[in-house]
């Protein structure tokens, strides 16, 4: 298990106006072992992370998701839209851990820049800059959904055409 870093000061400029809940739901979350409830990761899920700056873990999230569609065509299974797994189970995971999973974000954000500079004042000024929010991360987690979405049909559909034709 990675060491905690115990320096309220450095997760409280990592985080920025929030970090009141944050601190109160990681207390909880130790006394669970890593579980407290999130209803923004569980229902926004990626844009969520993408607003808390979590990016590889919005890819990671994408990844899975995009391979979901992928492995029904390829396995010949007919589920209907709202019938996705892999996007329920995401979503729960992300509202049971996605407190604990932003602060292993911000600790080793936190540590990284702590190797990065020498000076506590510019590792102050980083933590306020690489943390917090971000609304440019939202709008272009948009983006990659609808990217997504226009580009993982034809996508599907080139796997069942290629399974229909080397079975024909």
């Amino acid at each position: 298990m990675k060491s905690s870093i115990r320096d309220d000061a450095a997760l409280a400029a990592f985080v920025g106006p929030r970090y009141a809940y944050y601190s109160q739901r990681w207390s909880l979350a130790e006394a669970r072992g890593g579980m407290s409830w999130n209803w923004a990761a569980c229902l926004l899920g990626p844009f969520w992370m993408a607003y808390r700056r979590m990016y590889w873990q919005v890819g990671v999230y994408a990844l899975i998701v995009c391979a979901e569609p992928v492995l029904h065509a390829l396995f010949g299974l007919k589920m209907p839209l709202a019938v996705r797994p892999m996007l329920y189970a995401m979503a729960l995971l992300l509202g049971m851990y996605g407190n604990q999973i932003y602060r292993w974000h911000a600790e080793a954000t936190i540590r990284h820049l702590r190797e990065y500079h020498f000076s506590p004042e510019l590792v102050h000024d980083s933590l306020a800059r690489c943390g917090r929010t971000s609304w440019p991360g939202v709008f272009a987690m948009g983006l990659l959904l609808v990217v997504m979405a226009v580009s993982l049909s034809p996508l599907a559909g080139l796997v069942v055409q290629g399974g229909g034709l080397a079975a024909g």
